[in-house]
Formats: C-alpha cells, structure tokens, sequence
C-alpha cells in the first residue's frame, strides 16, 4: 500500500504558523521598527502583515524581516501612519 508523500493540509498549516510566529518574533526584536504595530497571519500559504509603522524605512524593515524568513509569499497591508 502506498502512502501519500504530499503534505496535508493541517501539517502546511502548522507550518505556516511556525513561520508566522517566527516573523513576529524576529520584528519584536529587528531594528528600526520602534514604534511600528505589525500582526502577521496567514491564509491559503500567503503571510499578511497588518497594522501601522512609523515611517517608510519602518514598513521597508517589517517587509525585510518578513521576506528573509518567509520567502516571497508575503503581502503587505501595513498602513503608513507618518
């Protein structure tokens, strides 16, 4: 009998939570995001980061840190608040 190699979906799921949890983790303590209020979620394999950051360079860094440990799977619906 031959077993499904392919990921199911409550296994991506977790995964995705890993790396979510990951990315929050990595933003409490990156640089340059100081007055920044970002969540991240997921949906379907896309990460979503939702809030508000201070300025520019802030909504540049949360993205940075975001896409250097999620990959490119990652919207941005950070709200300027400068």
């Amino acid at each position: 009998m031959f077993m499904s190699i392919l990921p199911t979906s409550a296994f991506v799921g977790a995964q995705m939570a890993g790396v979510c949890a990951a990315i929050s983790s990595a933003m409490a303590y990156a640089s340059g995001l100081d007055g920044a209020n970002i969540e991240v979620s997921q949906d379907h394999g896309v990460i979503y980061l939702d809030g508000s950051a201070p300025s520019l360079s802030a909504l540049e860094a949360a993205m940075s840190v975001a896409r250097e440990i999620g990959g490119s799977s990652v919207c941005n619906r950070i709200a300027p608040a400068y």
